[in-house]
Parts: structure tokens; C-alpha cells; sequence
């Protein structure tokens, strides 16, 4: 099977994946979102061609200058947060990136609903307000693996079926010429 042409198209679906508006945060959101905040993570996705240990190419995902995925940031928005449900506070520095880097987040103030700027007092207090929201209730994260979603398109892709038919069309062949 020609992995190689099949690498540049996983590697699109992976990127549409997250961007896909299918994933629902908190209790009270309104619709799905996406899970881009600065779009690096999906900027930097790659599908790799590679030999496994046993001698097997296979096609591996890799992110942020070619980690695994389990190695990155993408392995709590494939895996969640220790089941998602209540527990200890989460981590404020990571929040507070996540709120500069979202382009979409917008801080209001809960009197006036005036929009505030997103300077470093503001972003702190609505970061550790969000971090023990999810400390007290732990949050929604449905799908939890943008990497599901992937496989789920990834399956039904013609570009893919073709390549893949085409592959067993051929093996099929080969073994019969081989009678």
C-alpha cells in the first residue's frame, strides 16, 4: 500500500478535525466550538511515513516540530483531564495562554457586561475563575479526542477508500498469479 500518498490526506483530516466546530466546553455553552486557540498546534500536525521496531511502515501523527502527539499539549485534548469530572484546580498558566492565544475568548465584566481588554489582571482573574469552575464541577468536553473525530473521517474518505481498494485489488492479484 503506497503510504506516502496517503500521509498528505490523513494529515488534512487531522487539521480539519480541530478545527471543526463539534466540541462542547462547560456546562453552560450555547454551541460547539472548535479546538483552535493560536492555530499552532494544528499548524504544526504532520503525518509521517515511518519504519515501526518491527520492520513496519507506518504513518505517525506528529506535532510541534515533530513530537509524538502524547509528547505535546494534544495529549490532554486527546485524553482529557482525569476524567473530566471534579477534582483539583487546573493549571492557571496554562488557562491564562489559552485565553491570550483564543481569539474568540472575550472578557466582560459580570455587573456592567462591558468587554474588558485582556491585559495580565484581567486574563489572571478570569483564568483562576475558570480554573475552579473546573476544579469544582470538571467540565464537558464532548467528543473528548479531536483524534476520534479524525479516525471517523478518515474512514469515510473516497481518496482514501480508493487508494486502499486499489491496494488490496492488487495484493488480491498477486496472489492469484501466484496459483
Amino acid at each position: 500500500m503506497n503510504l506516502e500518498a496517503l500521509a498528505p490526506i490523513i494529515e488534512e483530516i487531522v487539521k480539519q478535525s480541530l478545527d471543526e466546530k463539534v466540541y462542547y466546553y462547560g456546562r453552560f455553552q450555547k454551541g460547539p466550538g472548535n479546538r483552535v486557540a493560536s492555530g499552532t498546534l494544528r499548524n504544526s500536525i504532520k503525518a509521517v511515513v515511518e519504519e515501526s521496531r518491527q520492520g513496519i511502515q507506518i504513518i505517525r501523527i506528529t506535532a510541534l516540530g515533530g513530537k509524538r502527539l502524547e509528547d505535546t499539549y494534544a495529549y490532554w485534548l486527546i485524553n482529557d483531564r482525569k476524567g473530566g469530572g471534579p477534582g483539583k484546580f487546573a493549571n492557571i498558566g496554562a488557562i491564562e495562554n489559552w485565553i491570550i492565544n483564543k481569539k474568540s475568548f472575550k472578557i466582560r465584566d459580570f455587573k456592567t457586561g462591558q468587554f474588558l481588554p485582556k491585559d495580565a489582571k484581567n486574563v489572571r482573574r478570569v483564568a483562576f475563575v475558570i480554573a475552579r469552575s473546573i476544579g469544582q464541577f470538571g467540565f464537558q468536553n464532548v467528543p473528548k479526542n479531536f483524534m476520534t473525530v479524525a479516525m471517523d473521517k478518515i474512514m469515510e474518505d473516497p481518496r482514501i477508500m480508493e487508494i486502499v481498494a486499489e491496494a488490496t485489488y492488487d495484493e488480491l492479484f498477486n496472489k492469484i498469479e501466484g496459483l
